[in-house]
C-alpha cells in the first residue's frame, strides 16, 4: 500500500495491544512504536515504507549477530511491531508470533545461513529426523563463522576434528549423531568441489556411556509443591490442575498440553487420549482431587473460547500451552516457591512425575502389567528404570553371601 500514514498503523497496533495484552507488555509495545515513529521522523517521512521497516529490522538483527538467543530482550517488541505494521499495511491479519530468531540457539549471518540451508535441502531423511541433523549442521557452520573460515577449500581433516572437539562438551551423550552429520557434511562439501574435505573420519573415541539414575519426587516434596498455587486466581487454578493431573497419572507434559475437553469422561471420571510419543491410545481413571481441580479451572478459570484444548494461556490471543516451555515451567515455578533445591540436569523436571508414579506403583506391589498399562508402555522391561528408585524393592534383588564360601574369618 502506498502513501499510507504511518500514524494510522501505529494507532491500530497500540489499540490491539491495549485490548489483548497486559499493561506491562502494552507499555513495551508503546516504547517500540515511539522508537519507530522517531526514526521515520528523523528521515523526514510520515508515510509507511516497507523498505524502511526492513532497514530497521536488519539493524536489530545486526545488533544481535553472534549473540546468544536470549540476548535480544526488548528488541523483540520492536521486531514484532515492525511485523505487525507490515501486516496491517498489506491487509493481512496480525500473527500470533513474529520470531526475531529461528528456534536454533546460534545466529548465523547470511553467508553461513545460505550454506546451512543448502545443506539441509540436500538431506534425505525422515521428517522428524531432518531437524535433528540440521541443528548439528548449524553448529558446524557456526563454528566456521566463529573461526572466520569463508573459503571452504580450507576445510580439511583438522577442521573436522576441531569441530568435533568443539561439539563434545555439549553433545557427550550423542556424539554418534555428531559423527554421522559430520560425515554427511564432508560428502556435501566434496559434491560441491571442496576436495580437501576428508573422505573418512575415524570414530571419535568416547568413554562408555553411564546411565544416570534420575530421582523421583518424594511424597513430602509433592505435598509442598501442591499447596503453592493460588487457587483463588485463574492462573493458579490452571497450574494446580496441571500439577494435580500429573501427580496422580504421571502422563507426559506434551500429553497434558494436547489434552482436549472431549477427552474427559466426567460421568465415569476417566480420560482417554492418544499418546504423542507412542501414538497409542491410553485410558486412565481420575481421582476426586484431579476431577475437582480440573473442573474448577474449566468452570471458573479457563478463558471463554472455542479452542478445544483444556489448558490455555491466560492472555489473548488464547492458545494451548507449549509442553516444552509453559507446562514445564509450571512445575519449575512452584518447585522454586516450595523452596526445593533444583540444579541443572538434576532430574527434577516434569518427567519426574512419571518416575514418581512408576516408583510408587512398584513400591505398592502393583502387578508389572498394570504398571506398564498406567504409564502407557508396551513392555515390562520399563520396570528396570524405576527399580533403582525404590530401595525396598531393590533390596529384594540383593543376594546374600551364603553362596560364597569363606575360608578364613577375615572380617573378625
Amino acid at each position: 500500500m502506498h502513501n499510507q500514514l504511518l500514524f494510522n498503523g501505529i494507532a491500530v497496533v497500540l489499540k490491539f495491544c491495549s485490548d489483548n495484552r497486559i499493561p506491562e507488555t502494552g507499555n513495551k509495545y508503546q516504547i517500540a512504536c515511539e522508537y519507530i515513529t522517531t526514526r521515520y521522523a528523523d528521515h523526514g517521512n510520515e508515510y509507511y515504507s516497507q523498505y524502511f521497516n526492513e532497514e530497521l529490522r536488519q539493524e536489530v538483527k545486526a545488533r544481535l549477530e553472534g549473540q546468544p538467543a536470549n540476548s535480544f530482550k526488548e528488541d523483540r517488541y520492536l521486531f514484532r511491531t515492525l511485523g505487525m505494521l507490515d501486516d496491517y499495511f498489506n491487509g493481512e491479519p496480525f500473527k500470533d508470533k513474529y520470531p526475531l530468531r529461528s528456534r536454533y540457539k546460534l545466529f548465523l549471518n547470511s553467508f553461513y545461513e545460505k550454506w546451512a540451508e543448502d545443506f539441509k535441502s540436500s538431506l534425505h531423511a525422515g521428517k522428524l529426523t531432518i531437524p535433528v541433523l540440521y541443528s548439528i549442521a548449524r553448529d558446524f557452520f557456526y563454528y566456521l563463522q566463529s573461526e572466520d573460515i569463508r573459503d571452504f577449500h580450507l576445510i580439511n581433516q583438522d577442521t573436522m576434528y576441531a569441530f568435533l572437539m568443539y561439539e563434545y562438551p555439549t553433545h557427550m551423550g550423542c556424539m554418534g549423531n555428531v559423527m554421522y552429520v559430520s560425515r554427511r557434511i564432508c560428502d556435501y562439501l566434496r559434491k560441491n568441489n571442496f576436495e580437501n574435505a576428508p573422505t573418512e573420519l575415524l570414530a571419535f573415541a568416547l568413554p562408555p556411556s553411564r546411565k544416570k539414575v534420575l530421582p523421583a519426587f518424594k511424597r513430602s516434596d509433592m505435598e509442598r509443591i501442591l499447596v503453592k498455587p493460588d487457587t483463588d486466581d485463574p492462573v493458579g487454578k490452571r497450574d494446580y490442575a496441571i500439577l494435580m493431573l500429573a501427580s496422580v497419572t504421571g502422563i507426559r507434559a506434551i500429553d497434558i498440553s494436547n489434552l482436549k475437553l472431549t477427552d474427559i469422561n466426567w460421568k465415569d471420571r476417566t480420560f482417554h487420549f492418544i499418546q504423542h510419543k507412542t501414538g497409542f491410545g491410553l485410558s486412565l481413571p481420575l481421582d476426586e482431587s484431579a476431577v475437582s481441580s480440573i473442573a474448577d479451572y474449566i468452570l471458573n478459570g479457563r478463558p471463554s473460547t472455542d479452542l478445544p484444548y483444556v489448558f490455555l494461556t491466560e492472555v489473548m490471543p488464547y492458545r494451548k500451552l507449549s509442553h516444552k516451555s509453559s507446562v514445564a515451567n509450571v512445575l519449575n515455578k512452584y518447585v522454586k516457591l516450595a523452596g526445593i533445591d533444583k540444579l541443572a540436569h538434576d532430574g527434577k523436571s516434569f518427567h519426574a512425575f512419571r518416575r514418581s508414579m512408576g516408583a510408587w506403583l512398584l513400591g505398592s506391589g502393583a502387578d508389572p502389567e498394570m504398571i506398564s498399562q498406567v504409564l502407557g508402555h508396551h513392555s515390562k522391561e520399563v520396570l528396570k528404570r524405576y527399580l533403582p528408585l525404590e530401595t525396598v524393592m531393590l533390596g529384594i534383588c540383593a543376594l546374600d553371601m551364603n553362596a560364597i564360601p569363606i575360608k578364613s574369618e577375615v572380617y573378625r
